[in-house]
Parts: structure tokens; C-alpha cells; sequence
């Protein structure tokens, strides 16, 4: 009874695969669709407000240097008063660029006798 039991078993099982087959493969490309479907739009809605992030961006710049170039085309007297009146130059010390003289004493003797060694 054992082989009649198989030989019925196996084509059921055949059969149930088949119909899981037959629905499920549909349903799996259904779902895959959607899915896909799903992350272009959220792929699109994020391009667009990194766009829309960057025109901000630019418009505040823009803005801010109108800003800067409007305050830099002040009277003298507001500059000061603002402080933001432009660095004036440093002087220059061209004697800073000048080799020190050369020294008076010889290298060899030293006048300072703490300088010397002792052995």
C-alpha cells in the first residue's frame, strides 16, 4: 500500500506546486513592480528638494553678497562707525631684512668666562 500511497502522493505535490506557481509568481513580479514603482518616486522627491535646497542656497548667497557690496559702498564715516573701515597697511622695516652686523669679538674667545668649559 506504501508504492500506491507515493505513487498518489507525488503527482499531489506536483499539483500543489504547480498552483503556488501559478499565483505566486504573479504576485511576487506584482509586488516587485510596486516596489520599484515606490523608489523612483521617493528618488525623484529627494532630487527635487536637493534642487530646490540648492536654489535656496544660491538665493541666500546672492543675497549676502548684496549685503556685503552694499555695506562696503558706505560713506567713509559709517565704515568707521561700523568698523569695518579696510586694514591700513603695516609699515615696512626694511632693517629687518638687512644680515646683522658682523660681531666685534673673534668667534674663538668668548669675554663672558661662565661661557667656557671646564674640565
Amino acid at each position: 500500500m506504501s508504492s500506491d500511497l507515493i505513487g498518489l502522493l507525488i503527482p499531489a505535490v506536483a499539483i500543489i506546486i504547480s498552483i503556488m506557481l501559478m499565483f505566486g509568481l504573479p504576485a511576487l513580479a506584482i509586488v516587485a513592480v510596486k516596489f520599484f514603482k515606490f523608489r523612483e518616486r521617493e528618488l525623484t522627491l529627494e532630487m527635487e528638494s536637493r534642487q530646490k535646497s540648492q536654489h535656496q542656497l544660491v538665493a541666500i548667497e546672492q543675497r549676502v553678497q548684496r549685503l556685503e557690496d552694499a555695506l562696503t559702498s558706505l560713506d567713509h564715516d559709517v565704515r568707521v562707525r561700523l568698523g569695518i573701515q579696510p586694514a591700513t597697511p603695516l609699515p615696512s622695516h626694511p632693517e629687518l631684512l638687512e644680515e646683522p652686523a658682523a660681531p666685534e669679538t673673534p668667534r674663538g674667545k668668548s669675554l663672558d668666562p661662565s661661557w667656557t668649559k671646564a674640565r
